[in-house]
């Protein structure tokens, strides 16, 4: 147990399971951590242990999303060897097979503009907001809202790939504004796709391969501050990361099939209850 953040392995799993559970499901993983870290008396930042659950995640998407991921990295490929005027190939259903995507990794660093000015230029306003309970509790109301909205989507008749630059854009600032605690990144990132017609499936898709650069940059962003505390919460940040990878590759599988049954919208009931709950608690204490 470190003495420094009262932490324990105890601990560890259980931030790493909230990760896991919360991450890819619109329900705010940042926003449920800030909850448990209250809960937990953990009142100084963690930034080695947050890291390490963001890659445990994010090599659940990793492994969930194998082949579209190479797809994106044989597009790029084709494009970098000369192959500028190559068509979509036909999409592999099963996408097991090594087709190459080769506009959706410009698509995806679209996406990266807005999340990039909003992680540098307004990194003060969103640091200061994972310390204001309140300001969470009111974002899980936004969520829920927005997530109830949904019932009101038709399924799109685009697919990822015929997205253009204009709707890559915009979903970059749903991503933006995501990285407020209690707005859920991948929630606000599908339903923008979902708003701008992109089918349902493909939006979600979309949303989890945004998620590996923007993960990937905040990493660099705060590796040389987390190393400092490796040798401190060793052990703890080993468990946190494991937990949060398996919990995160089972919970993408089952919101995929949430999705393709039109039922997304559920979570937005969670999102209202916890917010209501949570207000109510603030108010009596």
């Amino acid at each position: 147990m470190d003495p420094v953040f009262g932490f324990s392995l105890l601990k560890a799993a259980a931030l790493g399971l909230v990760q896991g559970l919360t991450e890819f499901l619109p329900v705010s993983s940042s926003g449920h951590l800030v909850l448990f870290q209250n809960i937990f008396g953990m009142k100084e930042p963690m930034i080695s242990f947050d890291i390490a659950l963001h890659a445990g995640t994010l090599i659940a998407v990793f492994v969930y999303l194998r082949a579209e991921i190479w797809g994106v990295l044989a597009g790029l490929y084709e494009f970098i060897g000369g192959k500028r005027d190559v068509v979509v190939h036909e999409e592999n259903p099963a996408f097991r097979a090594p087709v190459a995507f080769p506009r959706l990794w410009i698509y995806i660093l679209i996406t990266l503009i807005p999340t990039g000015v909003m992680a540098i230029g307004g990194r003060s306003f969103v640091e200061a907001a994972f310390g204001d309970i309140r300001f969470v509790a009111a974002a899980w109301m936004i969520m829920g809202i927005a997530l109830l909205a949904s019932l009101k989507f038709h399924d799109g008749k685009k697919t990822m790939f015929e997205m253009g630059w204009q709707r890559a854009l915009m979903i970059g600032v749903a991503q933006a504004v995501a990285l407020f605690p209690g707005i859920s990144r991948s929630g606000s990132t599908t339903l923008a796709a979902m708003i701008l017609g992109i089918k349902r499936d493909d939006a979600a898709k979309f949303s989890f391969l945004i998620y590996i650069p923007a993960i990937l940059g905040a990493i660099v962003l705060d590796i040389e501050e987390g190393l400092r505390e490796v040798s401190r919460v060793g052990w703890e940040i080993l468990v946190g990361f494991v937990v949060a990878a398996v919990t995160g590759y089972l919970v993408i599988a089952w919101l995929m099939a949430i999705i393709k049954q039109a039922r997304f919208f559920l979570f937005g009931y969670y999102c209202l209850l916890l917010s209501l709950v949570l207000f109510i608690v603030l108010e009596l204490t």
